[in-house]
């Protein structure tokens, strides 16, 4: 049996498998080559032509660009209304922005379980509301897998509470036919260059259906300028107070021909998924994602649970001895927000100024223990177009030698 490379073994890698990998071909390069010979770094026809083309993608009426998909959280906020006084729940596992645009945005952010595949609960939403109103719910699409709409939008409809979407991780995902983005009142996407498409650096774009919003959120992105509303006859002129939160020429061109082959993105992340899959589905002590007939998983992040008990390794040393196997495997988000030092100490004005104003819940004694248990056994595989068949099989070979060891 072999040795594991972390007590001294051979790595089953000679080479790093890396977690994510970012590919600019010809066509972008190109494109920026272009502009610079233009110099129309902050605007230009490749801004118009992303949203257009991302637009029809998902199927939406508009799609507006913005600087990154953070901002896109936080001026979706700001363009339904929800700000001071306004209450949002959300979930526990996700990157901190989910949470922290809700505060930056004047509202004041709860939490509810989540189910074993760290989308939100139905369940546990609607016992949250049991509780007390919330004026809206913010679904994450945890991974590129959708959240399960139909109950959610149920218990939003039920309670007068728009739905925001976090699609940071779901760009071409779908829920029973319909593209993610379509399945709330506002969606929200990323653009990092880790994303299932990539802008030049940041770069974000918000989707909504709504005539009245999507001019909202033209304002609410250049300065509240009446320009953008109007025409040139509206420069120097501000209607509402606004933000500088604009996408650039080069990052629109960039994002507007990975938009091209976004298809072929997602063909290749979930064709590489079920082949991990298939090399996993048997070992002992691992959880693989699974994928409803009736939903499109668009693998953004590979993430398995493992039963620490079985498998004989802790998560944290899973973890490290994977990447001593020459697989860049990550810990994913081990510490659920509710359990942050930021968000225990959120009353706390030193903190968070906006505690000058706001009374915020005592998130330390928030009970999430499905959120709590599965944020200690979390293990992110590496995921990417550009992974190889081979390096999908040494995955597995990893995943399989270390299980073998401690079992033996």
């Amino acid at each position: 049996m072999e040795k594991p490379a972390i007590l001294g073994g051979k790595p089953v890698s000679k080479e790093k498998i890396p977690f994510a990998k970012v590919i600019i071909r010809e066509e972008e390069k190109k494109a920026v080559e272009e502009i610079l010979r233009e110099g129309s770094l902050a605007g230009g026809e490749y801004i118009k032509k992303f949203e257009k083309a991302f637009a029809e993608f998902i199927g939406a009426k508009h799609a507006i660009s913005i600087s990154n998909g953070t901002d896109a959280l936080f001026l979706s906020y700001l363009a339904l209304g929800i700000s001071f006084g306004a209450k949002v729940l959300t979930t526990p596992i996700s990157f901190v922005a989910t949470a922290s645009t809700i505060i930056h945005a004047g509202a004041i952010p709860f939490f509810a379980d989540v189910l074993n595949d760290a989308n939100l609960d139905p369940k546990s939403v609607q016992e949250m509301f049991r509780k007390q109103k919330f004026d809206a719910i913010t679904v994450v699409h945890m991974y590129g897998k959708p959240v399960e709409m139909d109950e959610i939008k149920e218990i939003a409809r039920e309670n007068n509470a728009f739905i925001i979407e976090d699609a940071a991780h779901a760009h071409g995902a779908e829920y029973k036919g319909t593209k993610v983005g379509l399945l709330g009142d506002i969606a929200a996407f990323s653009l990092y260059p880790t994303k299932i498409i990539a802008a030049g650096g940041w770069g974000g774009v918000i989707v909504t259906n709504s005539d009245e919003i999507a001019e909202k959120l033209i304002l609410l992105r250049a300065h509240g300028e009446l320009r953008h509303k109007i025409g040139p006859e509206g420069a120097y002129e501000y209607e509402i107070l606004g933000y500088n939160m604009r996408m650039s020429h080069i990052e629109a061109a960039i994002a507007y021909y990975q938009l091209r082959r976004i298809n072929e993105f997602i063909s290749c992340r979930r064709k590489l998924a079920k082949m991990l899959s298939d090399l996993l589905r048997d070992i002992p002590g691992i959880a693989i994602p699974e994928e409803p007939p009736y939903v499109k998983h668009v693998y953004y992040i590979y993430s398995i649970l493992i039963d620490e008990k079985t498998i004989g390794w802790t998560r944290d040393e899973f973890v490290k001895a994977l990447n001593a196997e020459g697989i860049e495997a990550r810990k994913g988000y081990h510490k659920p927000l509710h359990q942050q030092p930021l968000f225990k100490m959120i009353n706390d004005p030193t903190i968070n100024h906006f505690a000058k104003i706001n009374k915020y819940p005592n998130y330390a004694e928030f009970k999430l223990p499905n959120a709590e248990r599965i944020a200690k056994s979390t293990v992110w595989l590496p995921m990417h177009p550009y992974l190889t068949e081979e390096q999908i099989e040494l995955i597995a070979k990893a995943i399989h030698k270390l299980v073998q060891w401690r079992r033996k």
